[in-house]
């Protein structure tokens, strides 16, 4: 039955898969509004609706909790076991800045938190007969807290964007949360995994979170050791601990909360 208010139509067992190189995923059902998140190559999302005249469809990606609108052009329906197969047995995460894997007889470029599927349901058999240039690694084996802040380095520079999931365009959150992701630990949005600890017993590889609790605003620093963190302004930098804490104070209200969070092991 169709939905009045919103003029769409709830959909039930289907699925999709991500593939291309990035997937924009929209707040409402229109290209000119925000982005809520983008979907790496392999991703599986879940769709859960479409509008009336076809042109759009409603997509939820259960790692993450993200969902939002997809041009109806850019999914790639998948049956319900395939979905329920990619999701339960192990694949490969790209790590590499920029990877190229050979499909559909020409090159496509694949970025850090793509996924390679090795299964009887996947589409293609990238082992076998595609070229892949790259490096990768087993999405089931959790990284060391040495390998997280290797992979995090990884995004030095990245831009700032909202709802972005790329080296050309990072959202905040989104991004630390992908970051973790390619070393193997699941974030999903609004529950940030691991558990508080000492501030002055953090290691490298502990995630830093502040939150002005007035402006509604959070704030996240990976810290790489030797004082020094990884944190977003504008762009993906390294400062010392004092020039993060500084811009911190200098951009917040008097209500804020700190945590330190040990996620690794």
């Amino acid at each position: 039955m169709q939905k009045e208010s919103s003029k769409e139509w709830p959909l039930i067992d289907a699925y999709g898969i991500c593939r291309q190189t990035l997937l924009p995923v929209y707040k409402q059902p229109t290209f000119d509004s925000a982005l809520v998140t983008q979907l790496l190559f392999g991703e599986c999302y879940q769709i859960v609706g479409l509008t009336s005249d076809r042109h759009w469809f409603r997509v939820y990606h259960e790692d993450t909790g993200m969902g939002g609108w997809v041009w109806a052009t850019l999914i790639k329906e998948i049956t319900g076991p395939e979905y329920q197969g990619f999701l339960n047995q192990d694949f490969q995460i790209v790590t590499s800045p920029i990877a190229v894997i050979e499909y559909l007889g020409s090159n496509l470029y694949l970025l850090p938190g793509s996924r390679l599927h090795f299964s009887e349901f996947e589409l293609f058999n990238w082992q076998d007969h595609i070229g892949f240039t790259g490096n990768y690694r087993a999405h089931a084996k959790k990284a060391t807290r040495e390998e997280l802040v290797e992979i995090g380095l990884r995004f030095l520079n990245a831009p700032f964007q909202s709802g972005g999931r790329s080296l050309f365009g990072l959202d905040e959150e989104q991004g630390f949360a992908l970051i973790f992701g390619i070393a193997g630990y699941t974030w999903i949005s609004g529950k940030i995994p691991g558990r508080s600890v000492d501030p002055e017993q953090t290691v490298p590889g502990d995630l830093f979170i502040f939150r002005d609790l007035e402006k509604q605003t959070v704030h996240f620093g990976l810290f790489l050791g030797a004082e020094e963190v990884l944190w977003m302004d504008n762009k993906l930098k390294i400062s010392d601990m004092d020039e993060w804490e500084d811009f911190l104070r200098n951009n917040s209200s008097e209500q804020v909360v700190f945590d330190a969070r040990s996620i690794v092991g």
